[in-house]
């Protein structure tokens, strides 16, 4: 029999105590994980447990409404059906092609790019929208599907609904889904894969303010994701209200007008020229931002396919042509350099030492003086009385007429169009020649304006020099407890020419449409006073373009309208802008016998699973 010695002793109690050591820190540990799991992330275990038995079915809130300046809406929300897919809990293991297969029949979608957005769904965690805006025949069988495939539902929420169809769609814009880019930079305020986000226009200027906050209803949910009952209701908020200038019935006119033109291409902006409102602002080729909305996925893309975001009035640059002449006329009355009195032979073209430039009236003009060469805008007069008056002078009105800057209207796109002078070539370490100024005379040559620009111009024409800052906001109404924002006229600077000089121009114009030789006559208007000119632009890429700038009012009163008509490849001008501006001033002035009504209402939205929202946004 064998007997531990002193030291065998002492290395069992080592090993005893070693052993105690290590169970004492297992509990510590084991302890400290329990405090942790009971109590510091008890919270957290809870919120995780709901999110494996609920889900959140989001409604999108109503936008806000966008009205003109009498109240008439022209965006607003109508209650449609969606179709959403919940994700259950161990989905991600399920295969969701066949679903997809299913969906994509029904929907008229591809099943590949379905499949993508409910493996989204699957990984954030997170209802998601398939479908908007859903016909009743398609929802009537996608009833039957949502017995066969766990996780399929349908909701009632709003829609984005534009009464008039295509009515000023580029000012106003359309919606669209957000793209990923976008949303991984908004995702932190409340927007969802699947969100519609403003696009183009008002709608995506003012996303923020016309967003409502989506509401939503938290299900109790099964493994597979079948509802089971309703946890808690999230009620929505309405988006805020915007009241613009715009006038329905003037801009119901100039779309009208613009599309049955020549070419249904082209711009029309109507301004108030006692504050710069924007009454008016028609862009052609233009869309129905409803058709961007369907639930059908081929009109989308053949929509989208056809989509001309281009805003020609901001964004399209041509050269004014002869409606450049009133501010010639201005550069020359108003110091002297022209004497009004004075006639010009013309007999149908000016030489120039070598050069020989031609009167749109090959035939000739004879003897006219400046009242006859402004209403029958022949271009020898103004050939030779630009020469008088010199580029540099012309130039700088150019410059105090707004032109070569933006006007600063809160469009995106919006150019600056350019100036043509000799200032302007010297910056630019090129020659000025006297066919320059013979050119720059007649609004040909470098100078490029947009229609946007001439509204401005047509408008200080008729207010006498005060140049506005082009607006279209009238007030928004904030539905988050604000006080409204109203906006205010902002005057950019004051052309101060003698009253003779206005007076000449203003007469001079007036007889372009009531004179026996004048080129607007189809912009007379019964009961009004209009004065205009026209101006026909060369284009060296196809026909020309057709122009109009001018103003109305009723005899003895201010003039409450001015526009500013372009017609791409029109030709002529006397026959396809000045009729245009005809509609839009009878319009403006309440004259034409057919009044646009007040477009029904949508029916009130339904909230089968929310509280009802403020009376006031619907």
């Amino acid at each position: 029999m064998t007997t531990a010695g002193p030291g065998g002793s002492s290395a069992f109690a080592q090993r005893l105590s070693l052993l105690w050591t290590v169970f004492l820190l297992a509990g510590v540990v084991l302890g400290a994980r329990l405090v942790q799991l009971q109590i510091l992330e008890s919270v957290e275990y809870k919120l995780a447990a709901e999110r494996n038995r609920s889900q959140i079915i989001y409604q999108t809130a109503p936008r806000g409404r966008i009205y003109d300046r009498n109240g008439i809406p022209v965006a607003t929300s109508m209650p449609a059906f969606s179709l959403i897919y919940m994700p259950g809990r161990h989905q991600d293991r399920v295969d969701m092609r066949p679903l997809a297969e299913a969906l994509g029949k029904e929907l008229k979608q591809d099943p590949n790019e379905l499949y993508d957005r409910l493996q989204t769904a699957v990984r954030e965690e997170t209802a998601i929208r398939l479908a908007e805006n859903l016909p009743q025949q398609t929802m009537f069988r996608l009833s039957e599907l949502k017995t066969l495939y766990p996780g399929v539902d349908l909701i009632v929420e709003a829609r984005r609904y534009y009464p008039f169809g295509r009515f000023a769609s580029h000012l106003i814009g359309y919606m669209g889904r957000i793209d990923a880019r976008r949303w991984k930079e908004l995702k932190n305020k409340g927007y969802r894969p699947d969100s519609r986000i403003g696009r183009l226009g008002i709608e995506g200027i003012f996303e923020n303010e016309l967003r409502g906050r989506d509401g939503g209803i938290r299900m109790e949910v099964d493994a597979q994701g079948r509802l089971k009952r309703v946890l808690e209701r999230v009620e929505w908020q309405p988006g805020s209200n915007i009241h613009l200038t715009i006038d329905a019935a003037t801009q119901k006119a100039a779309d009208e007008a613009l599309r049955r033109s020549k070419t249904g291409r082209g711009a029309v902006v109507a301004l108030d020229p006692r504050t710069g409102a924007i009454l008016a602002l028609s862009s052609a080729p233009d869309f129905d931002p409803n058709a961007l909305l369907s639930s059908d996925p081929e009109v989308v893309k053949k929509q989208i396919s056809q989509l001309v975001e281009l805003d020609h009035a901001v964004g399209g640059t041509y050269q004014p042509g002869s409606t450049f002449k009133p501010i010639v006329s201005a550069a020359g009355l108003e110091d002297g350099r022209i004497n009004p009195s004075k006639t010009v032979f013309c007999p149908g073209f000016f030489s120039l030492g070598k050069k020989v430039f031609k009167c749109w009236d090959h035939k000739g003009h004879g003897a006219v003086a400046f009242l006859e060469g402004i209403e029958s805008s022949c271009d020898v007069y103004f050939y030779t009385i630009g020469l008088q008056i010199g580029g540099d002078q012309i130039e700088r009105y150019e410059k105090l007429f707004g032109l070569g800057a933006k006007t600063r209207v809160a469009l995106p796109g919006e150019k600056a169009g350019h100036l043509f002078g000799p200032e302007t070539r010297a910056s630019v370490n090129r020659s000025w020649y006297d066919g320059d100024t013979v050119n720059l005379s007649i609004g040909q040559g470098e100078l490029l304006v947009t229609p946007m620009q001439m509204a401005v111009v047509a408008s200080a024409l008729a207010n006498r020099g005060t140049i506005w800052r082009p607006h279209y906001t009238e007030k928004i109404e904030y539905n988050d407890g604000r006080a409204d924002y109203v906006q205010k006229p902002e005057k950019m600077s004051t052309i101060a020419l003698k009253p003779a000089t206005w007076d000449l121009i203003q007469q001079g114009m007036q007889l372009v449409v009531n004179g026996p030789r004048g080129t607007a006559h189809r912009a007379i208007t019964a009961g009004l006073e209009v004065r205009g000119k026209t101006g026909t632009a060369q284009n060296p890429l196809g026909d020309d373009h057709s122009w109009f700038i001018g103003y109305a009012n009723k005899p003895g009163e201010e003039s409450q309208v001015a526009v500013a008509v372009l017609v791409e490849n029109g030709g002529h001008s006397s026959d396809v802008a000045p009729p245009i501006a005809h509609e839009v001033f009878a319009a403006a002035y309440r004259l034409d016998e057919k009044k646009p009504g007040k477009p029904a209402l949508p029916p009130a939205l339904p909230r089968p699973a929310a509280p009802a929202p403020a009376a006031r946004t619907l």
